[in-house]
Formats: C-alpha cells, structure tokens, sequence
C-alpha cells in the first residue's frame, strides 16, 4: 500500500454511496489503471532517482490526486463548474548534490484541460502535470513543469516487472473495520530517461522509478494519526514496500504490512509481526518544527533482510497546505546492510494529526 494517500482536501458529501471494496479484488487491465469516479478518493503517483550525464544526482515525486465530492462522472452537458471532483498535484525535485528540495503544488476542479483523468486507462492530469500510459509499450509518461521552483520534467517511465497487487486479497487494509480497505497497485522497478530542466539547464537523465496507483473510500482507523511508508527497489533485483499506521503514543496498528516482490517478479505479502522497523535518529524541521525520525533499521529475518535506511537530503518535508492541507516528509533514502539498493520514504502526521482527516 503507498500511502502517498495526502489527498486531504475537505471532502462534501453530496447525498451519493460511495462505493467500497469487498475482499477479493480482482483487478481489470488496463481499466483499472484509469480513474474510478465512483470510490471517494485516488492517487498516481510516481516517485525516482535519476542521475544526468554529467553524474549530477537527482530524487524526484510527483502525484496527482482525485477528491470525490459526488460519485461518478458529471453527466453530459452538465455544466463546467459543477465541483463533483478535484483534483491537486505535487511535485518535488530534490539536488543531492546541492542537499536540497524544491516542490510545487497544484489544483483545480475536474474540467477538461483544467484537470481529470480518463476511464479505462492511465491518463490523469492538473494543468500540465500529468501521468499517462502508453497501451501500446506499456511505458509510463510524467511530465510537469513548475516555472515558480525552476524545475520542468519529461520522463520516461517502463516497467522491468508485472504490476503487483498489495494486501491480502488484492486489497490494503485502513482499518480494522468491514470495508475500511482500498486496491493497490504498483510498478515496482521502472527502467528512466528523458528530460530534467533546472534553473533553465536542460538535463538528459536516466534511472530508476516506483508507481503507485491506489484508491478507495475508506478511512484511517480510529485513534491513528500518520503513516510511515517505503518503497525500496535492492541490488539484488527485488523491491520491498512496507509501512505502518502510527497512533498518538507511538504505537502501531496490527494491520500494518508490506510486500516482497521477487527478482522474478513474483510477490508475498509480509505480515505486521514480520518486519521490525526501529529509528534510530531524528530531524527537526527548520520550517514546520516538526521532528521527523532520519534513519531507520529494518529487519526481516524471514527474507533474510538486515537494512539500515538513511536519507539522501535530510531536509525533504513537502508544503502541500494550499492543495491537500498536509505538510509531510517525502525524500529518497539510501538502504545498507543485507543489500544495497535506494527507495523513497513518505512520513506523514509528524506535523499535525492526520486523525479525522481522511
């Protein structure tokens, strides 16, 4: 499950059921890779390491996320303004030469060019940000430019493995309650290239990405008030995603999980009892105050995984307070011990509960 789920703007409701999943989820391709208007919330997101010609470093995000305010489409004709869905983008770039982070944030009501997403493919867009998929290869698009951070992007993005599906049944638990459950999918391991514009240099670059598709109208559990997640791709060709539901006083929820994806491309999903996950150092903030934790052991004796997790550039919190309302942290991170690899990190609620919020 990446929960890159930020998608916190106020959500209306308008009288319509919104629909919720119900175990097992049998996913439909390629119709499922596009947008489903009917469930409250959804998220694309796409997340990298790149590395330019010149050997300069790169981590990049960028995501695009739907609020439902009322289920489905807007009938035809129905005029342009009504607010049924909306739509907020992110889009950070950090230098880890420079151990910096710049992002960006957009939104806008579903309209056209203004921002939406197709039915029955990937396709979803604010403004110029976007992220589509080409039926025919199968290669992922993401694309954005932010004149306000300097920062434009146009990748490429194709997947070396099957989609995975996260969760038991397909689907990745919120709450212990019925139905408190959304679908997750993920390219795990995307061979990049393309363009990388900073500050008005034009970069070719190349590297590594993870893609999350998730959606759902389900809520956090009661009492929960962030989420620690990542998504690590290892040098010996497998990608390990784990997170965990963090309550008021520190402790974590029994569904809290992650999956394993084998270098054939194969998938388990690893149970809360079978990964230790322990910090092991914190930062403050110097915009928020928020404390963070910076480095993290983790342990899997089941897959025989000793990891050490460290941020690339410690200074990673994104602003997203005039899109989704929520401050997090969202960096790359380095792995060490068992095996090598690089990976993304998202921490959320450090800076204000998330409890009640989505």
């Amino acid at each position: 499950m990446k929960l890159a789920v930020l998608l916190l703007v106020p959500l209306l409701a308008f009288g319509a059921e919104w629909k919720r999943h119900a175990a097992p989820f049998v996913p439909q391709f390629p119709a499922d890779h596009g947008v489903h208007p009917d469930f409250k919330s959804e998220w694309w997101y796409a997340t990298g390491e790149l590395a330019s010609d010149s050997g300069e470093k790169f981590g990049y995000q960028l995501t695009i996320f739907r609020a439902g305010l009322e289920a489905g489409l807007a009938e035809p004709g129905a005029p342009y303004w009504s607010p049924r869905q909306l739509y907020a983008g992110h889009l950070a770039l950090t230098e880890i030469g420079a151990q910096e982070t710049r992002s960006a944030e957009r939104s806008g009501r579903a309209n056209g060019s203004l921002a939406g997403a197709r039915e029955g493919e990937l396709d979803a867009w604010v403004g110029d940000w976007r992220i589509a998929r080409d039926p025919a290869s199968g290669a992922l698009h993401a694309s954005g430019m932010a004149r306000e951070i300097g920062v434009a992007l146009e990748l490429d993005l194709l997947p070396a493995k099957p989609v995975v599906l996260h969760g038991p049944d397909g689907l990745s638990q919120k709450g212990t309650e019925p139905g408190n459950a959304s679908a997750y999918l993920s390219f795990t391991r995307l061979a990049t290239q393309g363009r990388l514009t900073l500050d008005g240099r034009e970069l070719s670059v190349r590297g590594e990405s993870w893609f999350d598709h998730e959606w759902g109208s389900s809520t956090l559990g009661a009492g929960v008030v962030g989420w620690d997640w990542f998504g690590l791709r290892l040098g010996d060709g497998r990608e390990l995603m784990i997170y965990r539901m963090r309550k008021a006083d520190g402790s974590v929820l029994p569904i809290s999980a992650g999956t394993l994806v084998r270098a054939d491309g194969t998938s388990r999903p690893l149970a809360a009892s079978e990964v230790t996950l322990a910090v092991e150092a914190r930062w403050t903030s110097p915009h928020s105050k928020a404390e963070y934790p910076a480095r993290w052991k983790v342990s899997i004796p089941s897959e025989k995984l000793e990891l050490t997790l460290t941020p690339r550039v410690p200074d990673c919190e994104i602003d997203g307070s005039r899109s989704t309302g929520v401050r997090y942290w969202e960096g790359p991170v380095a792995v060490e011990g068992s095996s090598s690899g690089s990976g993304y990190a998202e921490l959320t609620g450090y800076a204000g509960s998330l409890e009640r919020r989505f």
